[in-house]
């Protein structure tokens, strides 16, 4: 998130800045992170993409460009226009599974690795090419009219001009309609994918009229499925009510006229004779009968939780386990952040037992110990990423950590003939699972199977009476049942198949130590607790629920089967007998299709009928030289602006004029900046920053050249005596070099940063000289930095942590002893409110400077609003914050503004500080302020992305009353 502070005059400045690309002052564009900087990338090249990989990835590289070759002759489906070339960048490293386009520089970027769960029986990197290779479709399609035009003057970044005016849920429901066509029962025609909407109708029947933007938009007061679930209904029924290119000729209508702001609206309205609105209450009408009579069905099993606030805060339980102490289960609700509970089934209050990060992969409990996977980030590098196993003994609170540098999902403890290990699943190197198995004591590993190429794993389980080590195997043939044995000097045994592979999902896979299998499995068409009897030569699957809308994750024992049952209000905590058998399951390829209206085909290959080659490519492989690439120009504009002047709060004037900027970002991100050149109040001016991110090390380096003349010092004792600036003053020049290390060391439930930095800047100004009564030109300041936070996690509704700290340290001065040096201080603390999502923010800074014959007007913190350009010897300032959400009207005006929340923020600041004088004297002075925020978080236009608009008022004590306007958005 930028937060960009304003007057009101500037912001039409600023959104003109937008649309040209400009997002800091840096000029960087939109940013993931880097990779580490010891890979070695190599780039197939073929005439539709360039894919970018670590030299080491090959052969995985190798069968997702020959499936992307597959792909490319269908994936256009109902578009004219051809998809456009552009870098696909495959980060293999980093465990948070995604893929993105973005146009500005234009690539799309794949995290190769496979989730641990939610993922249905197709193979991830296929279902990771279709949906963004889908993406690339949409954004071609726009480089028509207007937006073509907008390119020309932009660059790259023009393209975002049509982007603006296409909604996000068409484009992710696109995208999940390519993946579902591609997939024998892909993603749209998973249970789980229409759970939210179901359990919605079934609540209340007006939510089939609910307005598109708040589907669009979400809410605070409660759960909404989001663009992907809505997007998905709306565009495949557009698709079966006007033909497959209806879409397509609509958003190349879109980017011919993005001038219309809601082009696509009256593309529909012009064409098809019908609204959006229209279409949305039909389809959704449409699905509301269809799913009627499979919402009427009644849970066969009984609930024992309720969700937080009695409705009002939708809640989340996971993964319950039964203990000695109770159930135990993870848990968060909108309210309140991830955390370990002992479940209260008597309607009272869960007591916490933990606060957490959310768990990569599902907890167990082993004794008396419970065992979960966590992730934890690189220090550096962003797209570096780990998945830590941690463990609580609920007996005596004793926390481990183990593999610290690694990456582990499924977490299973076990005893072997005395011998006690920890079974885990381990991403390889080549986009697939290992299954690692170590000792216990140690956590030194004792044996690996490895698989087939891409095959992924996706639950594991330990059976101590049949020795059995089961796990969700997905490969190209589908998702099964698979399992191994352990043996007492750490080895497994060969794997063998528990179940053939079909398109049926299976997740939540344990075991109950007595032979039975348990998983959550949608043979049925929905989402239902299923168990599997190791004991008999047939392997009996049974079917144990009948759910009204899903059940999930189940952990058994003597006294029966715990997992979690959806509803309106989020997933609750229930529970069946371990005996109680509704059918017994009989393999077929495909679930049950209870819950979807087909969309009309495409007639297009499954990916399971396009395997993924590694052996070659028929296309040029090279070596990818990333320092070729530093300066990659992308984007510009036709105006000069200082970037640097309209971000920052205490300037009240505004350099903008015509000229011309340039724009440019590596591919990989480890290289980014601007140069700028135009005209500014009557003077040349030339502005340039670069910023090298491939080192652990940041290396930042800017220029600023003209728009105005030389600064001039002359001591105040001076001045009085007559010296007077000269004539024929130079061009303003200022040469700043930076160093920084930021370094992420966050873990469970706390944000953590550390970040040193120093800076060089050369100033051209003239100082005069008394006692060689001249002006000397030029001085160099240095400021040397040192910064550390820790915040813990906030809550959906939380607007700022509620606990947390910083602190941070500065020493600044001249190469120069004319100047003095500062020292400061800052501290913030976050304190909960006196109410729910209330928080207080408590500041301080101080200061000292040494005496000297000039001085710097810097300090730690300043009364908002208030005159801030004394030089002070000794300063000391507080800082009060109360922020806390006022409303969600979740309401507006459907398809141009929609108001998710309001919010305020009452403040007050105080300063005392001794501000030098003259004559070695100085005068003392208190400056204070005090006002508030009040702020409106809103999606324009239809938009997916959120806004918020903030209007500060502040009385200063030295000044004019203050107004000012603040813009910040979420990516």
């Amino acid at each position: 998130m930028r937060n960009l502070i304003r007057t009101l005059r500037r912001l039409p400045c600023l959104l003109l800045i937008a649309l040209a690309g400009t997002q800091a002052a840096q000029a960087q564009f939109y940013y993931n992170g880097r990779g580490p900087m010891n890979l070695k990338w190599r780039q197939i090249k073929s005439p539709r993409y360039k894919l970018i990989y670590p030299d080491y990835y090959a052969p995985a590289a190798t069968a997702l460009a020959g499936f992307m070759d597959s792909i490319a002759p269908t994936i256009a489906h109902g578009f004219a226009r051809a998809p456009q070339r552009l870098p696909i960048v495959l980060h293999t490293e980093n465990l948070h599974s995604n893929g993105e386009v973005v146009w500005a520089p234009k690539r799309m970027e794949l995290m190769t690795t496979a989730p641990a769960g939610d993922i249905y029986a197709d193979p991830w990197l296929k279902q990771l090419a279709v949906h963004e290779s889908r993406h690339v479709v949409q954004l071609s399609a726009l480089r028509s009219g207007v937006t073509k035009v907008a390119s020309w003057l932009f660059g790259q970044a023009g393209t975002c001009v049509g982007m603006l005016v296409v909604p996000k849920w068409f484009l992710e429901g696109d995208a999940t309609l390519a993946e579902t066509q591609y997939s024998e029962f892909g993603r749209a025609y998973q249970p789980s994918f229409t759970v939210g909407m179901r359990a919605l109708f079934a609540a209340d029947s007006a939510y089939v009229g609910m307005k598109s933007d708040k589907w669009i938009a979400g809410s605070y007061r409660t759960y909404i499925p989001g663009i992907y679930e809505y997007g998905y209904q709306i565009v495949a029924a557009g698709e079966r009510y006007h033909g497959p290119e209806m879409w397509g000729r609509a958003v190349e209508y879109a980017g011919k006229w993005p001038i219309f702001i809601v082009p696509l609206r009256i593309y529909l309205k012009r064409h098809y004779d019908t609204h959006l609105s229209d279409l949305s209450r039909t389809a959704l009408g449409d699905l509301y009968r269809h799913w009627k009579p499979y919402s009427a069905v009644a849970d066969s099993y009984r609930t024992l939780t309720r969700p937080a606030r009695d409705g009002k805060a939708f809640t989340t339980y996971s993964d319950p386990l039964r203990t000695p102490w109770g159930i135990v289960a993870a848990k968060t609700d909108y309210d309140t952040p991830p955390r370990f509970v002992v479940v209260d089934t008597t309607g009272g209050s869960d007591r916490t037992l933990r606060w957490i990060a959310p768990p990569s992969s599902r907890p167990v409990l082993a004794g008396s110990t419970l065992w979960w996977t966590e992730f934890k980030p690189h220090p550096i590098w962003e797209y570096k990423t780990y998945s830590v196993v941690r463990s609580l003994d609920l007996a005596t609170g004793e926390r481990r950590i183990y593999g610290r540098r690694q990456a582990h999902y499924f977490v299973t403890p076990l005893t072997v003939g005395g011998r006690a290990f920890i079974a885990a699943v381990s991403p390889d190197s080549l986009g697939g699972s290992d299954l690692v198995l170590r000792d216990a004591e140690d956590f030194r590993e004792t044996d690996r199977l490895r698989f087939d190429p891409l095959t992924t794993l996706h639950g594991m389980a330990w059976d101590s009476t049949t020795r059995t080590l089961a796990f969700i195997a997905l490969s190209e043939a589908g998702m099964h049942l698979r399992r191994t044995s352990v043996a007492a000097d750490g080895t497994l045994a060969p794997v063998g198949d528990i179940t053939a592979p079909s398109m049926v999902t299976l997740s939540g896979l344990t075991a109950n130590g007595k032979g039975q299998l348990y998983f959550s499995s949608i043979q049925s068409g929905k989402d239902e607790i299923h168990t599997l009897d190791l004991t008999s030569p047939e392997l009996v699957e049974r079917r144990l629920t009948t759910s009204r809308f899903g059940a999930y994750g189940p952990s058994a024992d003597s006294a029966g089967v715990l997992f979690t049952t959806y509803t309106a209000n989020g997933y609750l905590v229930a529970t069946t007998g371990a005996a109680a058998t509704k059918d017994t399951v009989r393999w077929s390829r495909l679930p049950e299709n209870l819950l979807n209206i087909p969309a009309p085909a495409w007639h297009v290959p499954t990916m399971s009928a396009l395997p993924m080659d590694d052996t070659a490519t028929t296309h040029k492989v090279r070596r990818y030289n990333k320092a070729l690439r530093w300066f990659n120009v992308h984007s510009w504009a036709p105006i000069a602006a200082d970037v640097d002047d309209l971000l920052n709060t205490s300037e009240r004037t505004l350099n903008l004029g015509f000229g011309a900027s340039l724009f440019f970002q590596s591919v990989m991100g480890d290289s980014y900046g601007s140069a700028t050149y135009g005209r500014l109040h009557g003077d040349d001016w030339l502005q340039a920053s670069w910023t090298y991110a491939g080192l652990p090390v940041q290396i930042t380096a800017d220029v600023e050249y003209g728009g105005g003349k030389q600064g001039v010092y002359i001591p105040a004792g001076d001045r009085a005596a007559g010296a007077t600036a000269p004539a024929g003053l130079k061009n303003y020049l200022h040469v700043q070099g930076s160093l920084s290390i930021p370094l992420d060391l966050s873990g469970g439930n706390h944000f953590r940063l550390l970040q040193p930095s120093f800076s060089i800047t050369h100033y051209n100004s003239l100082m005069y000289d008394p006692g060689k009564a001249r002006f000397i030109q030029g001085y160099q300041k240095y400021q040397a930095s040192l910064w550390w936070s820790d915040n813990r996690r906030a809550s959906t509704r939380c607007i700022v942590p509620r606990l947390g700290y910083a602190v941070r340290a500065d020493v600044s001065g001249a190469f120069n002893d004319r100047f003095g040096t500062v020292y400061s201080l800052y501290a913030r603390g976050y304190l909960p409110g006196l109410m729910r999502n209330h928080s207080i923010t408590l500041r301080a800074g101080g200061m000292y400077q040494s005496e000297a014959e000039l001085g710097f007007t810097q300090k730690p913190l300043f009364p908002r609003g208030a005159y801030n350009g004394w030089a002070a010897k000794y300063y000391g300032a507080a800082a009060f914050d109360y922020t806390f959400p006022l409303c969600y009207p979740d309401g507006g005006i459907n398809g141009l503004i929609y108001f998710k929340r309001i919010w305020l923020n009452l403040f007050g600041d105080y300063s005392r500080g001794a501000y030098f004088a003259g004559g070695g004297s100085t005068r003392p002075l208190d400056v204070w302020s005090y006002g508030g925020d009040i702020a409106f978080e809103v999606n324009a236009v239809g938009s997916a992305t959120p806004a918020t608009v903030k209007f500060t008022l502040a009385a200063p004590s030295n000044d004019a009353f203050y107004f000012g306007v603040g813009l910040s958005m979420s990516f």
